[in-house]
């Protein structure tokens, strides 16, 4: 079932040809494919399930908040992928909440309705004890660019981003399942250090980067 501005965003069916990837920071003008790559190729966690609309303004809202920021890969002049990131996730979740708040629940309001523990989850790792350290937020890569390097290009970048901010290790999770995921962090120097229970009945891995943190070779 899905509401009026909740749907998912079709993949994009026109295949990328191997060409070179360009990766450059995020603005608020690629919300809109950051949005349309989430609802289309993350299907775990909540957020994912508010679609392309209410994904928009927390988009566009990341570049403004310091400490957060939105990195971009391009092929061809079209987005392959995006990721976001936060070195202060609490900041990032409070000015969301009051810039948008109101009119993200307005686009998305029988979600919250039907869904109150599932928020309540969302908003309560947002502001738990590890939002203390800079978290990998999101990526996400277009089905015909993987395999090109998009998707380590991108964690790379946070990586990078963190370290010119000053902060020497970070965490993001991940569903257990999601093996492509899961690859790319380990392969990145992110390691499991927990099991647990983001939204009850399905399990979330927490994965920490450290500077120190050995990367398998491409």
């Amino acid at each position: 079932m899905s509401g009026p501005h909740c749907e998912r965003a079709p993949p994009a069916t026109t295949p990328f040809t191997g060409v070179d990837m360009v990766l450059r920071t995020g603005t608020s003008a690629d919300a809109a494919a950051a949005a349309a790559l989430h609802a289309g190729q993350i299907r775990e966690g909540f957020l994912a399930s508010l679609g392309p609309r209410f994904l928009g303004r927390l988009y566009r809202r990341v570049p403004h908040v310091p400490g957060s920021f939105l990195l971009v890969v391009e092929a061809e002049g079209r987005i392959a992928g995006f990721l976001a990131g936060s070195v202060d996730v609490r900041a990032l979740y409070r000015e969301f909440l009051i810039r948008d708040g109101a009119f993200a629940v307005f686009d998305c309001a029988w979600r919250f309705i039907r869904s109150p523990r599932r928020v309540f989850e969302t908003l309560r790792h947002g502001t738990s004890e590890e939002g203390g350290e800079p978290e990998l937020l999101a990526v996400a890569v277009d089905p015909e660019a993987r395999g090109l390097g998009g998707g380590r290009a991108l964690v790379e970048g946070f990586l990078t981003e963190i370290a010119r901010r000053g902060r020497s290790t970070a965490h993001v999770v991940v569903a257990s399942g999601n093996d492509r995921a899961v690859a790319l962090y380990r392969r990145t120097g992110f390691a499991v250090v927990e099991r647990f229970e983001l939204h009850r009945g399905s399990e979330s891995l927490l994965m920490r980067h450290s500077a120190s943190s050995p990367r398998e070779p491409s």
